[in-house]
């Protein structure tokens, strides 16, 4: 008898071992898991099961069987008088795609401008309006968006709304009843439910849509609520961001990104309805091109684009993002882009809204410190932008953060945008809040109390779930 359990024993460890071995693509975790599942022969490989297996990338394809359907539309691989390459040839090697006009890009910054806008031209659509987002309150800015969503369907307008399923039960009292009662068409992306099971917390979509009538479109950073009202004195927790409002052929990628959101959340598994409204011009002076990035399609696709286009920088590198938990890669364009001697800034918030991952980043940049990349802190309130600034004529927007949960398990958007006006407004943007912010100093993080470093190891060991 203890032969045979022996035996078993040894099969089943021996099995773990060999899976994380052929399967792990990083060494260290690939050894830290045949140490694991060989000295704890029964605990190892169990946990490597439960744990070590990633299966992210599996259920997500499985469970999002949305077809694409090309837009009849060509895109314009190197538009004529321009000069993009080669910044412009790795976004195209990544998604097969080349760039799409856009006619304008406004800047809306924090609620106090983008709520408004987005209202009033919620207010004037005659035709759609399609909505995503990660997070809805039920707050008054919630309410304000529930009675303008509710009054366009009442004339006739098309009003979808997909909001996280996480994100939806997230913050009580649920807006979802809210708009129930209004009778508005909404869905939720994923949900999380007992009967029948489905208890996955990854998987998120993270992306912000909003199409209204084919003719502009508002994507980045913000959700729906009062926190994003930095100026409301009752709002005792403030984030600022940004956000963008855009029109042209960059709309209608928008629009059909929605509409495969749409189609999934509905079950549907064929082909989505989608019809072109927006000519792709070829004389535009703003050109750009959306990145879906999510676990149902190349697990890299982003953290490859942004691999590529920092490798590509002359001048500067500019990044802002709220969650800063880079992998080694990315960490070794940065510094490869130091050496060439591109300017490198790094702009994260003094602290984020999340513990645990402030906790982790704070770990992770000391070894970021190490490497000779300046990192500023920027003081509270809390800032959410995401911003990418390459030389002077590229920019990258949208709701991916620089983390192993945006760049392996969220559905994200990105977009890039090429255009040396735009690149100076966030330029001007990044600027201001640089004068407000100070340089991060190694030897003053490594002085910090010990119990503060012993409490930001183990959380920056869980980054990729954070």
């Amino acid at each position: 008898m203890t032969l045979v359990v022996s035996l078993i024993l040894g099969v089943l460890a021996t099995s773990g071992a060999l899976h994380a071995l052929l399967n792990k693509r990083d060494s260290k975790s690939a050894l830290a898991w045949v140490a694991f599942c060989l000295l704890l022969p029964l605990l190892g490989p169990v946990t490597y099961l439960i744990f070590g297996i990633n299966r992210t990338t599996s259920r997500a394809q499985r469970s999002y069987r949305v077809k694409t359907e090309e837009d009849a539309a060509d895109t314009i691989l190197e538009p004529q008088g321009t000069d993009l390459r080669p910044l412009s040839l790795v976004g195209e090697k990544v998604t097969g795609h080349g760039l799409r006009s856009c006619n304008d890009i406004q800047v809306l910054e924090n609620g106090e401008a983008l709520y408004p806008a987005m209202l009033a031209d919620i207010d004037a659509a005659r035709e759609s309006i399609y909505c995503a987002t990660y997070i809805f309150l039920n707050d008054k800015t919630g309410a304000a968006f529930v009675a303008a969503f509710s009054k366009a369907q009442e004339r006739g307008v098309d009003v979808r709304i997909i909001i996280d399923g996480v994100g939806a039960i997230a913050y009580r009292p649920r807006i979802s009843r809210s708009l129930a009662e209004h009778k508005l068409n909404f869905k939720h992306f994923n949900p999380i439910r007992l009967f029948p099971p489905s208890l996955n917390i990854n998987l998120r979509n993270h992306r912000k849509i909003m199409v209204i009538d084919d003719r502009c479109a508002y994507t980045g950073g913000k959700t729906i609520g009062d926190q994003h009202l930095v100026d409301n004195a009752e709002n005792t927790m403030p984030t600022r961001d940004l956000h963008f409002r855009l029109s042209g052929k960059i709309v209608d990628d928008l629009k059909y990104s929605f509409l495969r959101d749409w189609s999934h959340c509905c079950g549907v598994t064929g082909k989505t309805a989608y019809a072109s409204a927006n000519k792709n011009l070829d004389n535009s002076e703003i050109w750009s091109r959306l990145i879906l990035d999510g676990p149902n399609e190349n697990l890299d696709k982003l953290n490859e684009l942004l691999v590529g286009i920092l490798s590509t920088a002359k001048t500067r590198i500019w990044i802002m993002t709220p969650y800063f938990l880079p992998e080694s890669d990315l960490v070794g364009a940065l510094m490869g882009a130091r050496l060439r001697g591109v300017d490198v800034r790094i702009l994260l918030p003094e602290r984020t809204n999340i513990h645990m991952a402030h906790w982790a980043a704070q770990h992770g940049i000391q070894h970021i410190l190490a490497k000779g990349l300046k990192v500023f802190s920027q003081p509270a309130p809390f800032i959410h932008t995401k911003a990418l600034l390459i030389d002077d004529n590229y920019a990258m927007i949208g709701s991916a953060n620089l983390d192993p949960r945006s760049l392996r398990l969220n559905f994200e958007l990105v977009i890039e945008i090429f255009s040396e006006k735009f690149n100076r407004k966030l330029s001007d943007y990044f600027q201001k809040q640089l004068n407000q912010s100070s340089l991060l100093d190694r030897e003053k993080l490594a002085a910090k109390p010990t119990w503060m470093r012993i409490r930001n190891a183990p959380a920056w060991l869980f980054s990729p779930y954070l």
